[in-house]
């Protein structure tokens, strides 16, 4: 069976077709059959290989000055072999002091793809000349600035999987270096060439990729749907050879070298004749300067301490993570005042004003109530009586259930021999939505609110007053006692200021 890079002439001969994209396979071919015609070939035309006459190596030679890659020092390079695409002359330099040997090209297909190790190339997708180079290092390029901002990480209709990395225009607040990175032991590494300055965008791509390879993901947003910045991609290829690229940002080649040793060596494991031990003999104390020596043990002593500094935070994170999810309970029945209904609104409410000093009677309980409903909550502080109506709405309040609470005081009275010292109508209006964005209650019944304080002592409390008067006395910014007196003397709409509303009936 042939590779899919293998095609056959109309004379049934097998070509490689990418050495016949590459100009110098082209022209070494073109000699090389002109040679073989000169001294014999076979009826179909084939070269017999092996040999060149004088005009096809001077050719050769030609184009080997005009190309500039092919240097007779190249033939039989040291390992690991490497082929850079788009990258900078700093940057093939640093290469040079970690790499057997460096190659720089501007196309993949100026370059024989045996005659290399190894393919680094910038400004590129991860799978970008896999069929060529199973070996890849690979930067992504840099993240185009937006002219308006999009969120990127929700796949919507299609299936999510991607082939080219996106802008992400509106950036992750969080992003996570993974188990993986530290499995890998390059924790540190990504964190600082990888991560990306906050606020900043970048380029990322979706867990599922295409074409589909199994990912080590390195670098990736803390979002349900996140992208990866920074990622591991490989998947089995012909016989023996694994396609494997090693994806990063932009910024990452700031550390080149870094990235370089560290894929060298994921790579040895698997191809240890390809990348010999002293390939980074550069970077060995024994054949380095003292300051290089010096530098690369603070480096190492910076990276430990970093490490142990952000294993110490993590843990810490956790447990006041921990702690904040044991309060959820918690939080939700404190925010019962002002999202509930029916009777777990009454008894929120009851579990306010006791908080504040009252005593709170559920009136359902008297046995004067028990054939028919009256006020919801008889509130007492030391002699002094109010009569408490509870209501939740999803819509407004309504000035007919001041009705309900100013009967209850009838029969109180009757059964009492005395009034009851205040009647209180406690709504919660629009539970469903931020209580912020919450309107006034009874807004635009003013009338109905005077009177129902000037005839019978009545006040409304809406359940965020009563929510923020509760608050005040629990961070300590007024006693329970203060907070009584104001809700004993308010007459009309009660707010949940030091200093009350001017009543109705002044």
């Amino acid at each position: 069976m042939r590779r899919p890079e293998e095609r056959r002439d109309d004379t049934g001969a097998d070509h490689d077709v990418r050495a016949e994209l590459n100009p110098l396979g082209r022209l070494i071919k073109t000699c090389c059959h002109e040679a073989s015609i000169g001294a014999g070939a076979d009826i179909a035309g084939r070269p017999v290989l092996g040999w060149l006459t004088h005009r096809s190596a001077a050719v050769v030679s030609e184009a080997d000055a005009r190309i500039g890659f092919m240097s007779v020092g190249y033939f039989g390079a040291p390992r690991p072999r490497v082929l850079a695409i788009g990258m900078s002359d700093d940057e093939i330099e640093v290469m040079r002091s970690a790499s057997g040997s460096v190659v720089a090209v501007t196309s993949p297909f100026e370059a024989h793809p045996e005659e290399h190790d190894v393919l680094v190339i910038a400004n590129a997708e991860f799978h970008e000349h896999s069929g060529l180079f199973p070996r890849r290092l690979v930067f992504a390029g840099k993240p185009v600035s937006p002219t308006k901002g999009r969120v990127f990480g929700y796949v919507g209709s299609d299936s999510g999987a991607r082939s080219s990395a996106v802008t992400q225009n509106s950036p992750a607040r969080d992003l996570e270096v993974t188990a993986d990175a530290g499995l890998l032991a390059i924790e540190a590494l990504v964190r600082r060439s990888c991560m990306p300055s906050p606020g900043a965008i970048y380029k990322g791509l979706p867990a599922s990729v295409n074409p589909a390879r199994d990912a080590k993901i390195l670098l990736r947003e803390r979002l349900d749907r996140p992208l990866t910045l920074a990622a591991i991609f490989e998947s089995d290829g012909w016989g023996d050879t694994r396609d494997s690229a090693i994806w990063l940002p932009h910024t990452a080649r700031a550390h080149l070298k870094d990235w370089l040793l560290f894929a060298f060596g994921m790579w040895r494991e698997r191809n240890p004749e390809m990348f010999p031990v002293t390939a980074d003999w550069m970077s060995a104390d024994e054949w380095s300067a003292p300051d290089e020596i010096r530098a690369r043990n603070a480096l190492t002593a910076f990276d430990e301490e970093e490490e142990r500094r952000q294993a110490q935070a993590a843990e810490q994170r956790a447990e006041l993570v921990a702690a904040m999810d044991s309060t959820a309970d918690h939080g939700t029945a404190w925010r019962s005042l002002i999202s509930e209904t029916g009777e777990e609104l009454v008894a929120a409410v009851k579990g306010a004003l006791e908080y504040l000093g009252f005593t709170v009677i559920d009136s359902d309980a008297l046995p004067e109530n028990k054939d028919k409903k009256q006020e919801d909550l008889r509130v007492i502080d030391d002699g002094w009586v109010a009569l408490a109506e509870v209501k939740g709405y999803t819509g407004s309040a309504k000035s007919n259930d001041l009705h309900q609470v100013t009967r209850a005081a009838t029969t109180f009275a009757l059964i009492e021999q005395r009034t009851p010292d205040a009647l209180w109508y406690i709504p919660n209006t629009q539970r469903e939505i931020d209580p912020s964005q919450r309107e006034t209650a009874l807004a635009g019944r003013d009338d109905d609110l005077a009177s129902f304080a000037k005839e019978h002592d009545g006040c409304l409390i809406d359940t965020r007053d009563l929510f923020a008067l509760r608050q005040r006395v629990a961070t300590g910014e007024c006693t329970a006692e203060e907070a009584r007196a104001l809700l004993k003397d308010t007459r009309g709409r009660f707010t949940a200021e030091l200093a009350p509303e001017v009543s109705a009936e002044n």
